[in-house]
């Protein structure tokens, strides 16, 4: 039986439509400009509305920042369920994920790195942001989390706590992320990827010894 879906009203779909195209007109704006230099009137010109305009979504350049942050995480989240969607098998899943990760934080260097100077916009660590985004990065381990329990079952991979687990790809996911951000010519990214994954299901021990 399928669930009916609650009908949205034409202002809703206009409001939500008006919001992203605010957030995408900030997101350009910041990854050109940085965070520093990106005025309201700046992104309402990208956004081809006026100033005013903008305050009746956002109160201010903050808020517009951790909804930019926000709307960035659920495209991310989109991108890397899809990509575990079309993929065949629970290793297969995994490279699926993290190279879908690591292709939307390509996409996005500009703006990421545009926040570098800036820590206390930073998404780790004792960031101001971290508080808003972790029930985003509470949805994406719950995601992961079930791409592993899946592989258990399959008997892909040994049985783990699956939630330590997913920290540790997430966690492994992130900072390759943030090296290749700081690097010119970052390797290739299904070098990259066949890393991560063997780092993650194969860790480094060297096997057994005879």
């Amino acid at each position: 039986m399928q669930l009916d879906r609650p009908v949205r009203t034409k202002e809703q779909v206009i409001r939500d439509f008006r919001t992203s195209e605010i957030l995408d007109a900030a997101r350009r704006v910041i990854a050109e400009i940085g965070f520093a230099e990106a005025s309201m009137e700046r992104i309402a010109q990208e956004a081809g509305i006026s100033k005013g305009t903008i305050y009746l979504y956002f109160e201010g350049k903050d808020a517009l920042l951790v909804e930019a942050l926000k709307y960035g995480f659920g495209l991310l989240i989109d991108r890397t369920r899809s990509a575990a969607r079309r993929a065949r098998g629970p290793h297969a899943k995994l490279c699926a994920v993290v190279q879908a990760w690591l292709e939307h934080s390509e996409d996005q260097r500009a703006f990421f790195e545009s926040l570098e100077g800036w820590p206390q916009l930073g998404t780790n660590g004792g960031s101001l942001l971290r508080d808003h985004l972790q029930p985003h990065t509470e949805a994406y381990l719950h995601f992961l989390v079930g791409l592993i329990e899946r592989g258990i079952r399959m008997g892909a991979f040994r049985k783990v706590d699956s939630r330590r687990a997913a920290r540790a790809l997430l966690e492994l996911t992130r900072g390759a992320i943030t090296e290749r951000l700081r690097q010119a010519e970052p390797t290739s990214t299904a070098a990259e990827v066949a890393a991560i994954v063997d780092m993650f299901v194969n860790g480094i021990g060297a096997g057994e010894r005879t």
